[in-house]
């Protein structure tokens, strides 16, 4: 399933691979379609087992917030 998560804190392009790596590499079952700088989010597919605490977790070890998901 395709969902939208709403990250704030990113602001160059490195933060934009950080987080795309984080999300793939430390969840399993999360494939990151697009990490978009300008509109502050993340388009993923997810598996139905991935949960919004697993999300949050692994985006605020990184230093960003999750705004929510969509």
């Amino acid at each position: 399933m395709k969902k939208k998560l709403l990250v704030d804190g990113m602001t160059c392009g490195h933060c934009v691979n950080h987080l795309k790596t984080a999300l793939t590499e430390d969840i399993e079952g999360v494939k990151v379609i697009e990490v978009s700088l300008e509109d502050k989010c993340a388009i993923v597919d997810m598996n139905e087992n991935v949960s919004k605490s697993a999300l949050k977790e692994v985006i605020e070890e990184v230093g960003y917030e999750l705004k929510g998901i969509e």
